[in-house]
């Protein structure tokens, strides 16, 4: 494993980026007489692009097949051969030495004892790189966490979020939400119920979802994976990682604390709204303002907006108060009055935090905390995230 640090500049990843292509045929037989299906391919998916040095490729089971065979081309003709192997009894191949810009096309046939074959219909992926995710620095500090005494009366509550100190250590943030582009680059799809463009925010994310999207981003930046887990349970309705662990002296990426989060939101400031007022709104101008600094249901009463529209907060980060809700790590609990280091919640709970607000005024305060359950299959429409790394 290399390790590198995480940088406030742009990083270039390199990855095969795996989606659904609206052009994807469907994988019917060329030879219709033979006794074997043709196989189903499966991964990566037809028209992927991205820069990877190997890449494994995968197929479905054909009844009665006894072994596979695989072709890979750089001609769509296949008139001269990449790579190939005959006799395979598993249902993948590992190909290597892939050449940046290029693309590859491959197929798959079946065979048994009577030598009948059927093979798939062609299909392609590209060598190429992924979008930059822009992380910030965000500065040692301390800070006064939790909701003004009108912030409360909003949120109806007064015993379990006392106002506290809290002393954060360094670390970087991704400037933006995730955004669908850099989502497909990383995991291959694009599970947003809004599929607007690759500028807009991914959403219907759960908090598993992002756990896994930090994971692999942390493995193509060469970097130690922050969340360990034993499998990944996928049931009706939900799905979920099952005994998950935070190991937060890694140097991989990850979702921010809840303090982290109310931390990088403030930017120093001490309203709360980043841009120095205060909730209530009780005048055209404090309503204006927040239409001008945040997306917000009044503004986008039909969902999110591209990220980095609005101004950004004084640490260069936007759409830290609204357009999404966005995960943080820690479980839901009450706060501790007592002065805090680097604190990452409670060890167990059933929600997990979210940060940042989407449909009032109200919760697009810097201390306005919310949460969800993790593990709802596909998230919330409204859920989304951004990653942070670096020292503590």
């Amino acid at each position: 494993m290399f390790f590198k640090r995480c940088v406030q500049l742009s990083i270039l990843l390199p990855v095969l980026i795996i989606y659904f292509s609206s052009n994807c045929s469907k994988n019917n037989p060329v030879n219709n007489n033979n006794s074997l299906s043709a196989p189903i391919l499966a991964s990566p998916v037809n028209g992927a692009i991205g820069n990877t040095p190997s890449l494994t490729l995968t197929w479905r089971t054909v009844t009665n097949a006894e072994a596979y065979n695989f072709e890979v081309s750089t001609a769509a003709t296949f008139a001269s051969i990449f790579a190939s192997q005959t006799g395979l009894t598993s249902l993948s191949a590992s190909i290597s030495n892939l050449t940046n810009s290029t693309t590859y096309y491959w197929k798959v046939n079946a065979a048994n004892a009577d030598s009948s074959t059927a093979w798939s219909n062609i299909w392609s992926f590209t060598t190429g790189t992924i979008p930059a995710i822009n992380m910030i620095s965000i500065p040692a500090g301390k800070f006064q966490m939790g909701p003004s005494n009108a912030v409360r009366d909003a949120e109806d509550s007064a015993t379990d979020e006392p106002v506290h100190s809290v002393i954060i250590g360094a670390f970087t943030m991704s400037q933006t939400l995730i955004t669908q582009a850099q989502y497909i680059a990383v995991m291959g799809i694009n599970p947003s119920r809004r599929d607007s463009g690759g500028t807009w925010p991914v959403e219907s994310v759960n908090w598993y979802d992002a756990v896994l999207f930090c994971n692999k981003l942390s493995k193509l930046a060469g970097l130690d994976t922050v969340y360990t887990y034993a499998s990944i349970y996928q049931g009706s309705g939900y799905d979920t990682l099952t005994s998950v662990s935070i190991n937060y002296a890694k140097n991989g990426y990850r979702l921010p604390t809840e303090a982290e989060y109310e931390y990088a939101d403030r930017a120093g400031t001490t309203t709360d709204y980043y841009w120095d007022r205060n909730y209530p709104p009780t005048t055209t101008a404090d309503t204006l303002a927040i239409d001008s600094n945040a997306v917000w249901a009044y503004n986008s009463p039909n969902g999110t907006q591209p990220v980095a529209t609005k101004p950004p907060n004084a640490y260069g980060l936007y759409d830290m108060s609204g357009n999404l809700w966005e995960w943080c790590n820690d479980w839901l609990g009450g706060y501790s009055s007592s002065n805090q280091t680097n604190p990452t919640g409670p060890s167990v709970g059933s929600y997990r935090v979210q940060r940042g607000g989407h449909d009032y005024a109200y919760d697009l305060c810097a201390a306005w905390r919310s949460s969800d359950y993790p593990g709802f299959l596909g998230g919330s429409y409204i859920n989304g995230f951004r990653v942070v790394c670096g020292a503590r």
